[in-house]
């Protein structure tokens, strides 16, 4: 091994010496046959002249994956991350599909990066079919490390059918990356961000050292059959389908004081926004008392009840039964009964009156958003005992309507939030499709364009928008992203990879799903085809980690929460809330305090999203804020494995002083210093796998006050034509127009070519008067 390193180095040493870059071939492991000195040492049956199935050539190897054998193979000179950047092989299932496996680098006999193979290829080798995987070196930290063998390990300790590898080889480093650069454009017209996209779930009291949320949500499974009368909900088949009275500080004082209550009091009391879920199902619990919906003795023998899933302690109920019998059929003809009653739209009404008698109604401050359930696509599942038949699009509809306009009818001001789906099949389809075209797909076509063709309609119809918000879930689906504190070097490179399913059209999904979900764009694309003016929201929502206690060196989950903010505020989410709030303590939570107080003050990210533009947004994300007075915020991800120094430059010049502010795997949130501009640009040090903030203001002055603001009608009278002097050439502006009988604002900014051109904008009913005002980057200037 000495050796072998030592005849590394000196061909490291000749290249450099002869004064021109090497430039490395690409590495052949096997094609046909091994080569360039690999050598087979495995312990697994295998055959490295296999014909059955072949990618390229004559043959393959194949290998039975068995009691934790591996497919090894061994070059003594070695492989260095710095010469070779990837391993790329093609793999199939043979006869058999999903096999697991994992995939090992090894230096002198101890694997020094171990990933599993269903990071890199969705669910595993397919039967019959060839399929590519890279696995980056970067990725599992040897972008500048050396190893001397590759192994493929069965991963289960069982047997698994033979599966088969072709092609196999090391992709070469053609030359040294560059550093990275950022260029900002302050002055662009910016996107406003909602802040409401830094939400979390959270029914409980905010704690001390938690961040001021600006909205939390009450939601979640149990919500789904809440009663507010009694303090009580179903957990459904999260456990066992029993009825659980809620933690409530003095019953007697019922519905007074209820877990709701005390929810919307500590939201309010906070300055935080509070979201309520309201049950649309139509059944609730019948009183305080714990009762199951699959009882045992009435139902029959269950394959599992609350007491052989916890061990039989002395407090489990044998009798709660989890709905599916000793055979693995579902229960049927169940009595809804057992645990619940009948409830219609007043329930819901009458909630929403004793709350407003409480805090007020939306107009005086109080509850506004309303969410319409939760993902009532899987009612079927999660509420069987009660709602056993699947949602199609006609039940989804017309709970939809009859609630939301009994919600509209007690609070004009309140907003609704729906269809609240859980995911990517209920983005297309009804619980009654299962995940494909069905009847209802076949007569309507895509789900949430469908619905909200109904919105629409509705409102047209009526006067009324039923539903304020495009809610939908949105949970990664590739390995084991989501809801995981698996920080393995495939997971967390896979986890980073998975933000740019948010908005990326060029980026398919490494899951079951197999093409781009682009979700952000898709979404907004669907709104503005079927129901412009909808809101967009994402109330669930989760990339891993924060558990605090542990886990604080999981830096893949804080990094992917902390960009996936950023995303939301770039492409366009009005409302958001993870799911769940992170833990006390946690770097998931400092990823949330690099906006909500990144300072241990109070200071926040806020203002305008505007253009930053990386030159490797793979490796360092970066996205810009234009704040009030100036302010410039420019958030950078460094996703790889190494420490690199970011360039960034500001058109119009950069703050004359930038404060740094970051965390990464071994250091909290907190001040890291700060950067001197030279000649337009600074340089952010950045750690291996960090997020940096920088704080700055912008070296310019607010622009001039319009003047000559005339007005004349446009369009035979639909609209009017605004023009203006005082400020030259092309403007950016704001326009505010008071047109409502409440005396309401609303607002539309952009950019006209200059004042005499001017702008043409809808003249609304009862329009009293606009005010127009420049802006740039320091932001608006003086109003006319």
């Amino acid at each position: 091994m000495r050796r072998a390193i030592v005849t590394f180095a000196a061909c490291l040493f000749l290249a450099a010496g002869s004064g021109v870059k090497a430039q490395n071939p690409t590495m052949v492991v096997y094609d046909d046959a091994l080569r360039n000195g690999w050598q087979d040492w495995s312990w697994a049956t295998r055959n490295l002249a296999a014909s059955a199935y072949v990618h390229s050539g004559t043959h393959a190897v194949s290998f039975e994956p068995a009691g934790w054998a591996a497919l090894f193979l061994h070059l003594d000179a070695g492989v260095s991350g710095q010469a070779y950047d990837g391993l790329e092989f093609w793999v199939n299932g043979g006869a058999a599909s999903g096999q697991v496996l994992s995939v090992g680098f090894i230096l002198g006999g101890t694997p020094v990066a171990d990933v599993s193979l269903a990071d890199y290829l969705a669910g595993g080798p397919t039967a019959g079919t060839w399929r590519h995987v890279r696995i980056p070196l970067a990725d599992v930290g040897l972008a500048s490390g050396f190893f001397d063998g590759i192994w493929f390990q069965d991963g289960t300790g069982g047997t698994q059918p033979t599966v088969f590898l072709d092609d196999l080889v090391f992709t070469a480093v053609q030359s040294p990356p560059g550093p990275a650069t950022v260029a900002v454009d302050p002055s662009a017209q910016g996107r406003p961000i909602d802040p409401l996209i830094y939400g979390v779930s959270q029914t409980g009291a905010l704690q001390p050292g938690q961040p001021p949320y600006p909205l939390r949500r009450w939601g979640g499974n149990a919500t789904t059959r809440y009663n507010w009368q009694v303090d009580a909900s179903s957990r459904a088949s999260d456990w066992f389908f029993l009825n659980i009275p809620e933690a409530t500080p003095d019953p007697s004082q019922l519905p007074d004081n209820s877990t709701a209550d005390l929810f919307v009091d500590d939201c309010l009391s906070h300055g935080e926004a509070p979201l309520l879920t309201v049950p649309l199902i139509g059944w609730t619990p019948v009183d305080r008392q714990v009762r199951w919906g699959f009882s045992v003795a009435k139902y029959g023998p269950q394959q599992q009840t609350e007491c052989s899933a916890t061990g039989d302690p002395p407090w489990c109920r044998p009798d709660a039964g989890n709905g599916i019998l000793a055979g693995g059929s579902p229960v049927t003809g169940n009595d809804p009964y057992d645990t619940s009653v009948p409830v219609g739209e007043s329930f819901v009404t009458d909630w929403m009156q004793h709350i407003a008698a409480r805090v007020g109604t939306a107009a005086g401050g109080g509850l506004r958003l309303f969410a319409l359930d939760n993902e009532p696509m899987l009612w079927n599942s999660t509420h069987r005992d009660v709602h056993p038949s699947p949602v199609d699009y006609a039940e989804m509809w017309q709970r939809t309507e009859s609630y939301a306009s009994a919600i509209k009818a007690q609070d004009p001001g309140a907003l609704t939030l729906g269809p609240v789906v859980w995911g990517w099949c209920a983005y297309f389809y009804s619980a009654a499709d299962e995940c494909g075209p069905g009847a209802d797909y076949a007569a309507h076509g895509p789900f949430l364009a469908w619905y909200l063709d109904q919105v629409k309609a509705y409102e047209d119809a009526h006067g009324v928008r039923l539903v304020d918000y495009l809610d939908v879930h949105y949970y990664p689906q590739a390995g084991s992203v989501a809801l995981s504190e698996d920080e393995s070097a495939g997971t967390a490179a896979l986890r980073l990879r998975s933000l740019k399913s948010l908005y990326d059209p060029s980026y398919v999904d490494e899951s079951w799903i197999g093409q781009a979900v682009r979700l952000i764009p898709r979404m907004r694309s669907l709104i503005d085809a079927h129901a412009p003016g909808t809101k967009l929201a994402v109330t669930e929502y989760n990339f891993g980690g924060d558990d605090g206690a542990g886990h604080d060196n999981g830096v893949t989950a804080a990094l992917a929460q902390a960009e996936a903010l950023a995303i939301f505020g770039r492409e366009g989410v009005d409302l958001a809330a993870r799911w769940v709030a992170p833990a006390r303590g946690s770097l998931v939570e400092d990823a949330f305090k690099l906006y909500l107080d990144y300072d241990g003050a109070g200071a926040r990210v806020a203002g305008d999203s505007v253009p930053a533009v990386s030159s490797d947004a793979d490796s360092v994300g970066a996205y810009a804020v234009r704040g009030a007075s100036g302010t410039l915020y420019l958030l950078l991800f460094n996703k790889s494995l190494v420490s690199q120094d970011v360039e960034v430059s500001v058109a119009g010049g950069a703050p004359s002083v930038v404060n740094l502010y970051g965390f990464d795997g071994t250091s909290r949130l907190g001040h890291v210093g700060t950067a001197t501009p030279s000649s337009g640009v600074f340089t952010v040090p950045m750690p291996a796998r960090s997020a940096r903030l920088a704080v700055g203001s912008l070296p310019c002055t607010l622009p001039a006050a319009v003047s000559g603001l005339a007005l004349a009608p446009a369009s035979g009278g639909a609209s009017l034509r605004l023009t203006w002097s005082g400020v030259e050439g092309a403007t950016d502006y704001v326009v505010t127009e008071d047109s409502a009988p409440d005396g309401a604002f609303a607002t539309q900014a952009g950019t006209a070519p200059d004042g005499a051109s001017g702008l043409t904008v809808p003249m609304p009913p009862g329009l009293r008067f606009y005010l127009v005002a420049a802006r740039n980057a320091c932001g608006t200037g003086p109003s006319r």
